[in-house]
């Protein structure tokens, strides 16, 4: 069995767009035993602050405030946000040694008025969603294991449809949902996958919460790329873990991370932080 859990993250470009026009989706694709090694990881990280090992994290781990405030675990969530910088270094080095995949998708919206990249929001998160799809599908049919399944973080605004629709056409026909685009690992159901995507609460999933980790540490090394963060610790995580980005070391773009448009200011300067991390 091997499984694909993702997850969605957006951010500001450098085009002067009046709201986030950048979508980014992905995760790890990992057979059961990579599975089982990376929650051992997580969990003996987790037991160094709490023996009880029933909390989430994330890569914005202040986005977790509520979460622990309704938990009445507001003293963790202190001890967790002043030490994160510790406890990611910690997961991203001691993760590298076990065999996943990592695949994921960027898209670039082509307006910057608020009004349009509103009402295009639901195709852009269709397209980025099946485009990294389509690189699952590519990876299951050259692994060829006996059952992949698809596990996906809750979508805001519960809009599950657009991942059900998605998911349904590519698993059935081998095509995206509008019928543009063909899947080059044909249709899913040919590869074994199960018949629906699945949805879990990343709170709970300690896959999810290491997919919202790899995402943050491509989102940053995006924002680096952009000259919108002059940090390196994002890059830095990216780096430990490059060897597992799918592609690696020298097919990353295109078969690992997808970026749409294929030309453009964009393309070039993520493609370019990216073929620098292997020199």
């Amino acid at each position: 069995m091997i499984r694909w859990y993702a997850d969605n993250s957006e951010l500001q470009g450098i085009w002067a767009a009046e709201i986030p026009e950048i979508l980014l989706y992905g995760g790890i694709c990992v057979s059961d035993e990579g599975k089982h090694q990376l929650e051992s990881i997580i969990r003996d990280l987790k037991t160094r602050y709490d023996q009880s090992c029933d909390f989430p994290l994330k890569w914005n781990f202040r986005d977790l405030r509520n979460y622990y405030r309704r938990q009445g675990r507001e003293e963790l969530y202190h001890r967790l946000l002043s030490d994160s910088e510790r406890w990611r270094r910690h997961i991203f080095r001691m993760i590298s040694g076990v065999d996943f995949s990592i695949i994921a998708s960027l898209i670039l919206s082509y307006g910057t008025d608020r009004a349009v990249l509103r009402r295009t929001r639901d195709d852009l998160t269709r397209f980025v969603f099946s485009n990294a799809l389509m690189r699952v599908g590519l990876h299951i049919s050259e692994l060829r294991p006996e059952r992949a399944e698809v596990i996906l973080d809750w979508p805001p605004e519960r809009k599950r449809y657009l991942f059900d629709e998605e998911y349904r056409s590519g698993y059935w026909n081998g095509v995206t949902h509008d019928g543009q685009v063909t899947f080059d690992s044909g249709p899913l159901k040919e590869l074994r996958f199960s018949d629906s995507p699945f949805f879990a609460n990343m709170d709970d999933c300690v896959l999810l919460q290491l997919s919202d980790l790899i995402i943050g540490a491509v989102k940053e090394m995006v924002n680096y790329s952009l000259g919108r963060s002059r940090g390196f610790f994002g890059l830095n995580r990216v780096r430990e873990v490059r060897h597992r980005l799918r592609g690696a070391p020298n097919h990353v773009i295109g078969r690992g991370i997808s970026i749409s448009p294929r030309r453009g200011e964009l393309f070039d300067r993520v493609s370019g932080t990216v073929n620098g991390l292997f020199n």
